[in-house]
């Protein structure tokens, strides 16, 4: 008959734990290799069945090895990036993206689960978050450049220098200001400088989303007259709302339809508010997923449509 193993209390060890955590609890190696527990990278380990989030390892390892954190793509998620092409949100399985983390002093071989860096990195490029190690949002957008496009630092930039909207977010400045992005880039001369000096001169204060970011690109790219950026408008001084794009000189804006706007009460606003608009003679011209693809050739063509019919010669 097997041998019945007491479980782990609650609270003894942390999500993710190291062996010599789980030794320093009175937990055996012996104990480990019971079914009820589960290696989730070699040394580390957490509850079977529990869920493991990507910070929970981070600060795992990050714990036990001082010159260890996290960066590029791992530290991008935790700090909340906005998604990149093709990118989906890191789940724990065998399947899963590699979690990206730096040594700066060893070399270390890269496993199935963990992608190794040796970035040249000081006191002051590491933060800690939640109990996890990682380098600090600048220097993170930076080490991105080594494998992202273009638009995509953009958008990370444009993210990062937004004006947040304090009663939602709890917070009252960007998460940085232009000039730190300009510093940071003049600093960088390894691999993607030039994707980031490009990068630079796109981003701009006021896209709220990747989407807007890439409405925006598009846009100018195809010759369209420069956008006013979530800009309050009044008309008569009648208030009509903060739009992602908007070309007050031919009265024409854009809003686009993300998740955001799928639950009820924002869908009866967001009619009353394009009822308002079209009553001071505005033409709301409201966007989706379709009209991003092929670099925003069915959005453009939509605004442009609306721009001309309210007087743009362009």
């Amino acid at each position: 008959m097997p041998r019945l193993r007491t479980p782990l209390a609650d609270g003894l060890l942390p999500a993710v734990f190291s062996r010599a955590e789980a030794a320093a609890a009175g937990v055996t190696d012996e104990r480990l290799r019971a079914p009820d527990i589960r290696t989730v990278v070699r040394g580390f380990y957490a509850r079977a069945g529990a869920e493991i989030l990507e910070r929970d390892i981070v600060a795992a390892i990050t714990r036990n090895d001082p010159r260890v954190a996290a960066c590029g793509p791992t530290a991008s998620r935790l700090w909340g990036f906005p998604q990149i092409s093709g990118a989906s949100a890191w789940m724990f399985t065998d399947s899963a993206s590699r979690i990206h983390l730096t040594d700066p002093v060893v070399r270390r071989r890269n496993t199935k689960k963990l992608r190794w860096r040796n970035l040249d990195l000081t006191s002051s490029d590491l933060v800690e978050v939640g109990g996890a190690r990682l380098t600090p949002r600048v220097r993170t957008w930076v080490d991105l450049a080594a494998t992202l496009s273009t638009d995509d630092l953009t958008a990370i930039g444009d993210h990062l220098v937004r004006k947040p909207r304090g009663m939602f977010e709890g917070r009252g400045a960007p998460h940085a200001t232009l000039d730190q992005l300009r510093q940071a880039v003049l600093r960088h001369h390894g691999r993607g400088a030039l994707r980031l000096r490009h990068s630079l001169e796109d981003i701009r204060i006021g896209s709220d989303s990747p989407a807007e970011t890439r409405l925006r690109l598009g846009v100018l790219r195809a010759g369209l007259p420069a956008p006013a950026l979530n800009t309050a408008i009044r008309d008569d001084g009648i208030w009509l709302g903060e739009p992602d794009l908007s070309w007050p000189e031919w009265k024409v804006c854009v809003e686009h339809e993300g998740p955001t706007h799928l639950t009820k009460e924002q869908q009866e606003e967001d009619i009353q508010r394009t009822e308002l608009r079209n009553e001071e003679g505005w033409i709301e011209v409201r966007t989706v997923a379709k009209d991003l693809r092929s670099s925003c050739a069915r959005g453009v063509e939509r605004i442009a449509t609306a721009l001309r019919r309210h007087g743009w010669r362009g």
